[in-house]
């Protein structure tokens, strides 16, 4: 029975058990907790109980944020010990005033509140963790399904077009795999040739156009200065509030409406595990029935894909039942309701189908992925492993490492190796993973200096590491020892795209052939420099003495600012991030994965023979010889593109510019970082980059003026479409509904951007419409296709109108620089060249 609060201003001793408020009564007092414990719950889908947190002691307001919103309780409280407690009426209409006239308990009822807050913020972020990690592998698992039994989607094809799914599809499992696998293929995805465990664990996110939060999004300004004054002195408090009672109102208002928001975000992220935990174990229509399926052919020997495939995969899935059994167990305090009917059978036969395929294999183990790089011959990968045996302690010897630190990384790199999957994202695995990470890139740059100053003369294994991320033979496949060891990218002839590999890029920085790279804090070194000699005083780099700046003080900047960060970045996977190459990471042959110079720069070519003014900028031309002073002309300047040796599906557009401030910021190269070994299709992820490329060129040229729609730019108009959508007349009500919807799929602007960037280039640019007429009015004027194409779509109605307008823009231009540029032609008729060129991009 609850709490009889009715009675005025009592003070009652409950018995532990005893329910004080259940969840959605009405909250008509204010309760002050004297000495006990309790407990918070909040009711979740199928009549389930979770338990928020528990708190006990003295001087707190359980349930107080309920008389700050809907003046009903959010959340059911319990006495987990017996507990003394004094009620107060009181309702949403009377708490401002009474505490206004007490500011004393209107701090009392803060600092509960922010107590609770914190506690429920920690429970939230955990639910948050664990429905990413659900629903990433239900995805992922959903890939597979398809991969594994195709026969069920006959009218599905590698790299054709796939329709929305049918309103008659209720299998919500055939409905997943059918939505996934459209995005995935319409984004450039590719299935694994030999899929491995890790693939479950990859996050494809921005293939499949989802999001995987492991925290709740929360930056509220506000709420961050209302708890450093609710946590000041008393009696500061006391004074503060003195001359204003309405202000501790005020703080405990916004302290109740916070914590009604995270109990309401706990509800939701419920439903979402509610429809997780359906889709992988409940009843005869989830994940699990689609993969005992697949388990029974494959026991019987009818399983479409070879053994050594489906069996690791198997026991993947098996290893995620467990784990969502015992996860459900510990959050709802019982078993999965309506559990699918064959879990048991599912679990025994994988084991079972293991034991007897281990056999079978003595030399397969679980996770193991191959590659598609054919070995000569059995002793030609016997005799690479033989020269690259202990290639850990070779690495460690040369690099210099102490002796203590060299025991103590010794021991995790064991500790490491004798895990089942050293990618596996729990957390133990995850702080081994940090720990190891921190010693390698101290190895690593110990290595690389010496590399530089013997000449590149350095022992096989330290050559591989610094190239590809090698460091331990005994964690690589054969085929990809090969791979390594024999490799060699052709030398390419001269080219018009600036590619670096990682060890090319870090020597010119060495050697100084171009400035240093921004930290992650958007730091360059000589702001660093700054930081870390506050006393002393310089204005400029030339200021510097040689003690500070050198070339080993750049390498040094350079590699924690740019390089060791974007291995990591470049993954796309940081749950599971390890710099260290192993046989766990790919999901196709490192041949396959491979980044080659010449590769990436056709793959640039590609996208520029659509896009091509995609690295052009206006700067500034000077010639006083000819009399040409400050002529505003279009400049193509190509990023730099730096591989650096990493494994993953991500290339990041790190700067817009090298220098960003002072004579010739404009006209610096950007730098766009990407891995050497790339999971996924190259030219999507590019398209990615390019699209994040121009969003940042354009905002930092136009500075202040990057989102002002009366200087229009590809910025400033579409964060004008997307901040007004709803209200633009040339969208219909359908369209502005599936805007709203799949806007909230995106972090921010500039990610909506690039995901029209990739319909621009990918279908737009054949003809095919997927874009709203809207946005493709302002990439049409903004971001205008080459002539070529131009020229084909122009004769389609969706194109009509947009290219008259662009074309009668760009010849007022054109016609404007001609009569401009008559007074700068020479005696043999001719412009220069900038001049000329600047003609030549407004030329339709």
């Amino acid at each position: 029975m609850a709490l009889d609060t009715s009675v005025p201003n009592q003070k009652v001793t409950v018995k532990a058990g005893t329910v004080l408020f259940p969840e959605g009564s009405t909250a008509n007092s204010l309760n002050v907790l004297h000495s006990g414990a309790l407990r918070y719950l909040v009711e979740a889908p199928g009549s389930r109980k979770l338990e928020l947190f528990k708190i006990s002691g003295a001087n707190l307001t359980p349930g107080a944020s309920a008389l700050f919103g809907t003046g009903r309780y959010p959340f059911t409280i319990i006495a987990e010990q017996d507990c003394v407690l004094s009620t107060y009426v009181m309702s949403p209409s009377t708490v401002g005033r009474s505490l206004a006239a007490r500011s004393s308990l209107g701090i009392m009822v803060g600092r509960s509140l922010l107590r609770e807050i914190t506690e429920s913020f920690k429970k939230v972020n955990q639910l948050r963790k664990i429905a990413s990690d659900m629903g990433r592998t239900n995805d992922n698992l959903s890939l597979l399904y398809y991969q594994f039994n195709p026969s069920v989607f006959p009218d599905i094809k590698p790299g054709q077009p796939i329709a929305d799914p049918s309103a008659e599809i209720v299998d919500p499992v055939l409905r997943l795999t059918r939505e996934n696998l459209k995005h995935y293929f319409d984004n450039g995805g590719i299935l694994p040739e030999r899929p491995t465990a890790n693939y479950v664990e990859e996050d494809h996110s921005q293939l499949l156009v989802k999001y995987y939060p492991e925290e709740i999004e929360f930056q509220d300004g506000e709420f961050n200065f209302v708890r450093k004054v609710i946590l000041a002195d008393p009696n500061l408090l006391a004074q503060l509030f003195a001359p204003d009672p309405s202000m501790v109102s005020y703080v405990c208002d916004k302290l109740g409406r916070v914590q009604n928001n995270i109990t309401d975000n706990a509800r939701g992220i419920l439903e979402e595990l509610d429809e997780d935990f359906r889709l992988l174990l409940g009843g005869v229509e989830s994940l699990t029935e689609k993969y005992f399926l697949i388990l029974d052919m494959a026991a019987n020997g009818y399983a479409t894909a070879p053994p050594e495939f489906v069996v690791p995969i198997l026991q993947v899935v098996a290893q995620k039942i467990e784990r969502a059994l015992a996860g459900h167990q510990a959050l709802f305090g019982s078993a999965l309701p309506n559990p699918s009917p064959n879990i048991k059978s599912f679990l025994e036969k994988t084991a079972g189908l293991s034991k007897k395929f281990e056999a079978a294999n003595p030399t397969a183990k679980a996770g193991s992925n191959g590659s598609g790089v054919s070995v000569d011959s059995s002793a030609d990968a016997t005799a690479i492993r033989k020269e690259l045996a202990n290639s850990a302690s070779s690495i460690i010897q040369f690099s210099g490492l102490g002796g203590d630190a060299i025991k103590e990384f010794s021991a995790m790199m064991v500790k490491l190796k004798s895990l089942k999957n050293p990618l596996d994202s729990d957390n133990d695995t995850r702080k081994l993973r940090r720990s190891i990470t921190k010693t390698y890139f101290d190895i690593y740059a110990a290595c690389f200096q010496k590399y530089v100053n013997s000449n590149k003369n350095v022992p096989k294994p330290v050559d591989l590491m610094l190239k590809y991320g090698f460091f331990d033979e005994t964690m690589l496949d054969d085929s990809q020892l090969v791979f390594m060891s024999t490799f060699k990218d052709a030398i390419a002839a001269v080219s018009d795209i600036p590619i670096h590999y990682g060890t090319e890029w870090l020597e010119r920085i060495y050697k100084r052939e171009c400035p240093t790279s921004l930290d992650e804090l958007g730091q360059n070194f000589f702001d660093k420099v700054k930081m870390d000699n506050r006393n002393a005083v310089f204005k400029k780099e030339s200021d510097l003495p040689p003690d500070i700046d050198n070339p080993e003080a750049r390498l040094k900047f350079e590699f924690g600012a740019m390089y060791e960060a974007n291995v990591r970045l470049t993954t796309g996977s940081l749950a599971t991030y390890l710099p260290i190459l192993t046989k766990y990471h790919s999901q196709i042959p490192l041949g396959k994965a491979y980044v080659t110079k010449k590769m990436l720069t056709d793959t640039i070519h590609d996208i520029m023979s659509v896009d091509f003014s995609v690295f052009n900028r206006e700067v500034i031309y000077n010639n006083p010889e000819m009399g040409i002073n400050k002529e505003f002309v279009q400049r193509a300047i190509v990023p730099d593109f730096v591989i650096v040796p990493s494994i993953g599906s991500k290339i990041m557009m790190w700067q817009e510019l090298s220098i960003h401030r002072g004579s010739g910021s404009k006209e610096s190269r950007g730098r766009i970082v990407l891995p050497i070994f790339v999971q996924g299709d190259l030219k999507s992820l590019l398209i990615d980059a390019f699209a994040a490329f121009r969003w940042e060129l354009c905002k930092t040229i136009l500075g202040p003026e990057w989102n002002n729609v009366g200087n229009p730019s590809i910025t400033a108009d579409y964060m004008d479409y997307v901040q007004f959508y709803k209200k633009n007349k040339d969208l219909s009500i359908e369209i502005k509904e599936k805007l709203a919807a799949e806007f909230k799929r995106f972090r921010n602007e500039r990610d909506i951007f690039a995901n029209d960037y990739q319909l621009w280039i990918k279908y737009e640019a054949e003809g095919v419409q997927r874009l709203n007429r809207v946005v493709r009015s302002i990439f049409y004027r903004h971001i205008p296709f080459s002539r070529q194409i131009r020229e084909k779509v122009a004769k389609m109605p969706a194109f009509g109108e947009i290219n008259n307008r662009f074309i009668n823009i760009r010849t007022r231009k054109f016609t404007e620089l001609e009569n401009r540029y008559k007074k700068y032609i020479n005696a043999l008729g001719s412009l220069p060249d900038p001049l000329r060129e600047n003609m030549e991009f407004y030329r339709v």
